[in-house]
């Protein structure tokens, strides 16, 4: 039975799903949050996340792992040690953006990810808790998803980069997006097609990255007002309270390195992608071939 707050709950939905639009899409569980509570190897984490919603039914989910040992190598299996990065998921879902209520169809839709990443890359002595070595790592990070990765096309990164500090953590936000070049005025909802990332240390060698990949449509200006609106929501209810090693590590990090710093504000890194073409299979090459080399990564400095 529905209590009184669940039925005005239910009626405002109702209401915001009856006069949705372009300009104020509906957003089913937006105003309706569930409480996601997380075990990251005694780091605890919790998210305020509207419930999963995809009309189209295609999308993976990943039902939250409420315990998560970040050590354990075979939640890595993906990967090996000579990646430089490797992940593992513990949260996937999807968010639908709706107009008028005669359009049965979504607008659009964010997907949600939220990850253990493992920075491999970084050289014996560095933490990610030093800012600025966390910021080195993020750098190499979009290294690999851009010029190291060239069949995903052309990308341009960090877009809005933001630092803030949330109790005692560092919290990085950027935005990817494609390079489109020059569009024709059907293909402007493209620009409502990017990324938004937040990171935030576990410990010397781990961050957590909470990851909004968003499907906009046109008017882009009103996707994109609505798709941060969504991110910021889930961003600025964010709580985590690190582990006691954790915390011994940051700790140690603070008084190794007393004065370093994070850039507060990064332009788009200008790297040149590598020419390329895919590989034949038939005859072992691999999937992706190098014709001309482009910008080598980006180096770690101590």
């Amino acid at each position: 039975m529905l209590t009184g707050e669940k039925r005005i709950n239910v009626k405002y939905s109702m209401l915001k799903r009856l006069f949705a639009s372009r300009r104020h899409p509906y957003i089913p569980g937006l105003n309706r949050p569930e409480t996601i509570e997380i075990d990251l190897s005694g780091t605890k984490l919790c998210l305020q996340l509207p419930p999963h919603h995809d009309s189209d039914g295609f999308e993976d989910v990943q039902a939250p792992i409420p315990q998560v040992n970040i050590y354990d190598p075979a939640l890595y299996r993906d990967s090996t040690l000579d990646d430089p990065f490797s992940s593992t998921v513990f949260i996937k879902r999807n968010w639908d953006y709706y107009g008028p209520f005669w359009r049965l169809r979504r607008l659009g839709y964010t997907t949600f990810i939220a990850v253990v990443e493992r920075v491999n890359c970084l050289p014996e002595g560095m933490s990610c808790f030093n800012p600025h070595h966390l910021e080195q790592a993020l750098i190499h990070l979009i290294y690999q998803m851009g010029p190291n990765t060239p069949a995903r096309g052309e990308r341009i990164a960090p877009v809005n980069w933001v630092v803030r500090q949330s109790g005692d953590s560092l919290w990085v936000h950027y935005e990817v997006h494609k390079n489109l070049g020059e569009l024709i005025e059907e293909e402007d909802f493209m620009r409502a097609q990017y990324s938004s990332y937040a990171v935030t240390p576990l410990d010397d060698r781990h961050y957590l990255r909470l990851m909004f990949h968003n499907n906009g449509y046109a008017p882009v200006e009103y996707a994109i007002r609505h798709l941060n609106v969504l991110r910021d929501k889930v961003c600025h209810h964010i709580e985590l309270k690190l582990s006691p090693s954790a915390r011994a590590q940051q700790e140690q990090a603070r008084h190794r390195w007393p004065g370093a710093r994070i850039s507060l504000q990064r332009e788009p890194e200008n790297w040149v992608y590598p020419e390329w073409r895919y590989g034949e299979s038939g005859i072992g090459e691999p999937r992706v071939v190098i014709l001309k080399p482009g910008s080598s990564p980006p180096s770690f400095v101590p």
